[in-house]
């Protein structure tokens, strides 16, 4: 048998609906945004770009195979492709974690900067975000109005192009 709700119940469950209601549309009618990860990958650097289109690109790969722990935190535990990987240098402490990273993810394309057919300065187009390497290990990043400079001394965490920094 039925036995009635209280009024307050269904009060509070309007206003849950109300709250999940507003959640939702924040989330479909944002406007898009690039996230950018520093990831923490000990004496080395790697960045991880999240362009609006859903490309996954990583700028280099620090000097050994602790980037699969750092790309582990940072992607999705089903994501297991990287769109690109960008090698702004020669030395371990950039293309070190490269093989685990190719064991680990499908990678699409390895860009290798700073030699003759590629030199620094060379920019590159991800949907409409453009990655410009400017040395090893620094680089910018520009969609629409935001423009992220990195370099080595950028702090680890994870940057959006809205300019929210969340650690």
């Amino acid at each position: 048998m039925w036995r009635e709700l209280p009024r307050s119940f269904y009060t509070v469950l309007f206003f849950i609906l109300i709250a999940g209601n507003i959640g939702v549309y924040q989330a479909i009618l944002a406007p898009p945004a690039l996230e950018m990860t520093i990831l923490e990958v000990g004496k080395g650097n790697a960045v991880l770009v999240h362009t609006p289109d859903g490309k996954t690109i990583l700028v280099d790969t620090g000097p050994d195979a602790g980037i699969l722990r750092a790309l582990g935190l940072a992607l999705p535990m089903w994501q297991r492709s990287i769109d690109a990987v960008i090698l702004t240098g020669t030395k371990t402490s950039f293309v070190g974690g490269l093989p685990e990273v190719q064991d680990r993810y499908r990678v699409s394309k390895i860009m290798r900067i700073g030699n003759t057919t590629t030199p620094y300065g060379t920019s590159f187009m991800f949907d409409n975000a453009r990655i410009k390497i400017i040395a090893p290990a620094t680089l910018s990043i520009f969609y629409g109005a935001t423009t992220f400079n990195i370099s080595s001394s950028t702090p680890a965490g994870i940057y959006i192009s809205n300019g929210q920094t969340i650690k």
